[in-house]
């Protein structure tokens, strides 16, 4: 069984099957016309080769028999038969590729729709995230994951980023005057120095992580116990480094073996304590609130269902391809089919038409060898009247 490839411009639309001409045509042929200009020539060297050696002569000529004719008329007989059996073959394995062919359509339409509703259903989920949240727990994801574009996250958050900076300016000052009170204590000037970043920054960003979480997701009655535990926890820990850091500020300064005054001095033991709250829980909450708002888990969900969405669009476009292939070499199946009763009859004119252009090819083979105008003006009648007879 032999394959021509088509090319074909592959323009359709995904999840839209058109028609289109097959990539791969059908062709069961199995008879296959002798190579006529071939067989042309060698009668022409055999009617020379008969007239050199004397088989025929123009006196045969005039009686209008030539024995070569019956040979060819043998030959075409024979060719006949031939053309019969090979087209019944050709019917019956062209009708069972045609079976086979249907059952590897259904699959690939059934891939091809099974394909196209997954698609459909991602990119119904991806419309439904593609809008952006209003308030936290409405499920949607943010707008600078829908659009892409950061202008929207910095005009939202660059004032507590701003805010949450001027604080940590304000921190340091106190923290290095913390710090300095513990004098050559490294271990646990690295223990105040760790502490306190956990406290005021990691930990108050992960805490806003977890709770925007909550608020998306919502959690079991223990979830939220637990998220209330630990703000608790966080508060003491924050209560405790604030008496840390009051008792380092109105502590008289030792500097080099000379007592010099608090770095507190004339300010109460009550107002540095709760300027050192104030200091700590502020920075705190933003940091919390920064983490909140820039951890969205609907936008990781939003860029999942687009990379489901495209893989699947991808796999979509490859099972519409293949249905539409297979649709089209069943298509080429059915006319090959349509067409047994054309083609056989085809064949029967050209095979007619060939052993007539062999005899004709001998008579001229014949008349070059002879070199008779005599021979020459019977061999043109003997054309002439085969030809009307047919």
């Amino acid at each position: 069984m032999r394959f021509v490839r088509r090319k074909q411009a592959e323009s359709f639309e995904p999840g839209e099957v058109t028609r289109i001409t097959p990539a791969v045509a059908y062709d069961g042929d199995l008879y296959h016309l002798p190579d006529w200009p071939q067989r042309r020539g060698e009668e022409r060297e055999l009617g020379r080769t008969h007239a050199a050696e004397g088989q025929i002569d123009t006196l045969t000529l005039q009686t209008g028999s030539v024995p070569r004719f019956h040979e060819l008329e043998d030959e075409r007989l024979a060719e006949l038969a031939e053309l019969d059996e090979r087209s019944e073959q050709e019917l019956q394995r062209a009708r069972a590729e045609f079976e086979s062919q249907k059952i590897r359509l259904a699959e690939s339409q059934r891939t091809f729709a099974e394909a196209r509703k997954a698609l459909e259903d991602s990119q119904r989920r991806v419309t439904e995230l593609e809008q952006p949240s209003r308030r936290p727990g409405d499920g949607r994801p943010s707008s600078i994951a829908i659009s892409g574009s950061h202008w929207p996250l910095i005009r939202r958050w660059l004032p507590a980023a701003l805010l949450l900076s001027l604080l940590v300016i304000v921190e340091v000052p106190i923290l290095y005057q913390v710090i300095l009170s513990w004098g050559d204590s490294v271990a646990m000037t690295a223990l105040l120095a760790a502490g306190a970043a956990l406290i005021m920054l990691v930990a108050p960003h992960m805490y806003g992580r977890a709770f925007r979480a909550w608020q998306e997701h919502g959690s079991s009655a223990k979830g939220r116990w637990l998220l209330i535990g630990v703000a608790l926890v966080w508060l003491g820990l924050i209560v405790a480094v604030a008496v840390l850091r009051r008792d380092a500020l109105v502590k008289p300064l030792v500097v080099d073996g000379q007592e010099i005054g608090p770095t507190s001095e004339g300010v109460g033991q009550l107002p540095t304590m709760i300027l050192l709250l104030a200091l700590l829980i502020a920075t705190a909450l933003i940091a919390a609130d920064l983490g909140r708002r820039m951890h969205n888990p609907n936008d990781r969900r939003l860029r999942e269902f687009r990379a489901k969405r495209d893989a699947e669009a991808t796999a979509c476009a490859a099972a519409q391809a293949a249905y539409q292939r297979d649709a089209g070499y069943a298509e080429s199946i059915a006319q090959y089919l349509q067409a047994v009763d054309r083609r056989k009859a085809g064949r029967l004119r050209r095979l007619d038409s060939g052993f007539d252009s062999l005899a004709t090819a001998y008579l001229g083979g014949v008349v070059e060898g002879l070199r008779d105008p005599e021979a020459a003006s019977w061999a043109e009648r003997i054309v002439t009247r085969r030809r009307t007879r047919s």
